[in-house]
């Protein structure tokens, strides 16, 4: 390497050491972003009103464990045409709005979502 390259790069380097800072990200330290009470944190402020911090038409009820499904289930009693294992005794699949779920069949109380319709009919 020649003494115009060396020189060259020891230039381009103390360049780039000295730009760096100016591409740090823009944000004042001292703006701090208060999150209303009931609202999510970390979201923008304009999805921090949504239910769930999401867009709308993204966020939709999917019962999680523990949850108790309301009333309108469907069982399923075909297993293997849903391609779905077999289960201990007192429990049962069910479809609800369009998704599956192994529920405890005395209380319908959720154990496991299991997922889409259209999915598990693949």
């Amino acid at each position: 390497m020649t003494a115009k390259g060396a020189l060259m790069l020891v230039v381009s380097i103390a360049l780039a050491a000295s730009t760096a800072p100016g591409m740090a990200d823009s944000k004042k330290a001292d703006k701090i972003y208060k999150v209303p009470p009931g609202k999510s944190a970390g979201t923008p402020p304009g999805l921090a009103e949504k239910p769930g911090g999401m867009p709308p038409g993204q966020y939709k009820k999917i019962y999680r464990k523990g949850e108790q499904l309301p009333s309108g289930y469907r069982w399923i009693t075909d297993y293997d045409h849903w391609r779905l294992p077999t289960l201990l005794p007192g429990q049962g699949y069910v479809r609800y709005d369009n998704e599956v779920y192994r529920v405890a069949r005395d209380t319908a109380i959720v154990l496991e979502a299991i997922g889409i319709v259209s999915d598990l009919m693949r």
